[in-house]
C-alpha cells in the first residue's frame, strides 16, 4: 500500500509539473514590440511584422507603390540590427533604416 502512495505521488507529479513550468505568451503588438520580441519570433513572420510597421501611413506610402519582393535582404539587415541592439524599439529600427536608405522596402512606380 505504501508502494502504491508513493507511485501515485510520482505519477502525479510527474503530470503535473509540465503545467507549472508553462509559461503564458507574454502579448505584445508588433508597434510595442522591442528588437528582442522581434528576434523570438519565428522567421515565417519576420517580413510580415516588418511591412506591418513599416505602414502605408508611416511611411509616405502611396497606392501605387508596390512593396519589395526580396524580403530576405531588408529582413536580414534588419535582424543584424536588432541582434547588435536587442532593447532597441523594433518599430524605431525600421523606420530609421528605410529612412536611411540602408533597406528598401517599396519600389516607387
Amino acid at each position: 500500500m505504501k508502494h502504491l502512495a508513493i507511485a501515485t505521488a510520482v505519477l502525479v507529479g510527474l503530470c503535473v509539473s509540465p503545467l507549472a513550468l508553462a509559461q503564458a505568451a507574454k502579448p505584445v503588438t508588433p508597434a510595442q514590440m522591442s528588437c528582442s520580441d522581434f528576434l523570438a519570433v519565428d522567421d515565417a513572420y519576420k517580413p510580415a511584422l516588418v511591412y506591418w510597421v513599416s505602414g502605408v501611413d508611416k511611411l509616405g506610402v502611396r497606392e501605387s507603390v508596390t512593396t519589395v519582393v526580396d524580403v530576405a535582404t531588408p529582413v536580414a539587415m534588419i535582424i543584424g540590427e536588432c541582434k547588435q541592439a536587442p532593447q532597441a524599439p523594433f518599430a524605431s529600427k525600421v523606420r530609421d533604416l528605410y529612412k536611411s536608405g540602408r533597406i528598401a522596402l517599396f519600389s516607387h512606380s
